[in-house]
């Protein structure tokens, strides 16, 4: 019973360490050292990119004339979507990331599990930039918050069933064992 708890005290320290890492980064550090706040801006912008890439090869394969921006897309002939720093998926991909990364498994599963559940992140995020360029170009005005609300619930949904998925399934996994 100790093992357990040391365990489940182990995997909340270090959770807890991301967490902090994370806030004193994103709240912190990137106002104060230069080179720091570069590097974090990069990151922003791959995953704003391969959000914004994705979702114009998603809408122009179903047939939309799209114009874009920097951090904007939309179908010809309507507002269209602006995507926020918030609405990347950079902070849900490194939650997600902690969150395996602070779990007891080996490490050759985590660097298979981790780009996989990303992409799972990435192609959820997608549909709903999609789903919302598409609302904006059917009803001619912008669309209500309730949409992207949904949408960020149902990826905090799949990030708890990508984590027990990686504890239930991954880790439970055992050889075969001859008789």
């Amino acid at each position: 019973m100790e093992t357990s708890s040391k365990a489940i005290n182990l995997f909340l320290i270090k959770i807890f360490g991301f967490y902090l890492f994370w806030l004193v980064s994103d709240n912190f550090l990137i106002y104060h050292i230069d080179i720091y706040k570069d590097i974090w801006a990069f990151n922003y912008h791959i995953f704003l990119k391969a959000l914004q890439w994705s979702s114009i090869a998603v809408l122009e394969a179903m047939g939309y004339e799209l114009v874009h921006g920097y951090n904007s897309l939309a179908i010809l002939g309507s507002y269209g979507v602006i995507i926020g720093n918030p609405c990347v998926g950079f902070g849900l991909t490194y939650g997600f990331a902690s969150l395996i990364i602070s779990y007891p498994g080996p490490l050759k599963s985590k660097l298979w599990f981790i780009p996989l559940g990303a992409l799972l992140i990435l192609a959820i995020n997608t549909t709903r930039v999609v789903f919302l360029a598409k609302q904006t170009f059917a009803s001619g005005t912008f669309v209500q918050m309730e949409a992207h609300d949904l949408f960020n619930n149902l990826i905090y949904i799949v990030i708890f069933i990508l984590w027990v998925v990686w504890v239930q399934f991954i880790l439970k996994k055992k050889p075969a064992t001859a008789a």
